[in-house]
């Protein structure tokens, strides 16, 4: 788990990826000297803040190649402070290979496999296969106590029961189990991927508690039943099938993709769960 400082570091450099940032002003937004908001940072997330900051405008750019496919890819790389050939010089570092061919890859190919542990089989998988189970709501805002976790989405097991141990005392029968994944582990090295584990609760917080309010509004909810081996492939469906062809567009400005658990049966491995996409 992660201190307050550094989730405020890592979501002040994510909302701001496109701006000029800095060690001295992402430090000074968290109220910190440059020289120990850099140790802490590295010690912390085992990467330098400028190390960090490239990786994530790399992933996150590879991210937008493929499930905006109506944006070029010039248009992309300009957005993050790229030349055309500075981008794909490091695009080419980061992925060994070169933008338009992660984008063919992914946009033809129906199974995907990193070599890490994670598969997704799309070849029966169309957009009405998606589509079917989508329902439209309105969300209000949510209030969340969370903690923040970056490592292997195979650990969440062990990421909850660290959770649990420090804030079951804010659970009850009405809590909402919440999870926020921020990467996709095809693209992002599995062992660097960030989640944020949540839990609603109508007792009162403590303030040494870190909250979030997780924005209300559109959003489509797919529901998911099945082993916890096929989540990740949902995912790859939802983000590189159904979005593409959905006549709405993903809102992943200001909100987030979150999970919500319904029912978990861990001895016979079924998960219920409902897949939230933010929508405009």
């Amino acid at each position: 788990m992660y201190k307050k400082i550094t989730i405020e570091a890592i979501d002040y450099i994510k909302e701001n990826l496109e701006e000029d940032l800095t060690v001295e002003n992402i430090a000074e937004y968290c109220n910190f000297s440059k020289y120990y908001f850099n140790r802490l940072f590295k010690a912390e997330v085992g990467e330098s803040v400028y190390a960090f900051i490239k990786r994530l405008r790399i992933e996150k750019s590879a991210f937008q190649i493929i499930r905006e496919p109506y944006k070029s890819i010039t248009e992309i790389s300009t957005t993050y402070g790229y030349s055309s050939s500075n981008y794909s010089t490091a695009f080419k570092k980061h992925y060994k290979k070169s933008p338009a061919v992660i984008k063919k890859y992914f946009t033809n190919k129906k199974i995907l496999d990193n070599n890490r542990g994670f598969f997704a089989d799309l070849r029966n998988k169309d957009y009405e296969y998606y589509n079917n189970k989508m329902k439209l709501i309105e969300l209000q805002d949510i209030e969340v106590v969370y903690h923040r976790f970056i490592g292997n989405y195979h650990n969440l097991g062990s990421y909850w029961d660290e959770f649990c141990e420090n804030y079951n005392m804010y659970y009850d029968q009405h809590s909402w189990l919440i999870e926020i994944s921020y990467d996709d582990p095809m693209l992002t090295d599995p062992d660097r991927c960030i989640t944020d584990i949540c839990i609603t609760t109508y007792k009162p917080i403590e303030a040494d508690c870190t909250t979030m309010i997780i924005k209300g509004g559109r959003y489509t909810v797919y529901n998911f039943e099945g082993p916890n081996t096929k989540i990740c492939e949902a995912f790859q469906g939802l983000l590189g099938v159904w979005s593409i062809k959905s006549p709405y567009k993903m809102d992943l400005e200001t909100r987030k993709i979150f999970t919500k658990y319904n029912f978990i049966d861990l001895e016979n491995n079924y998960f219920s769960l409902n897949i939230y996409i933010p929508i405009k």
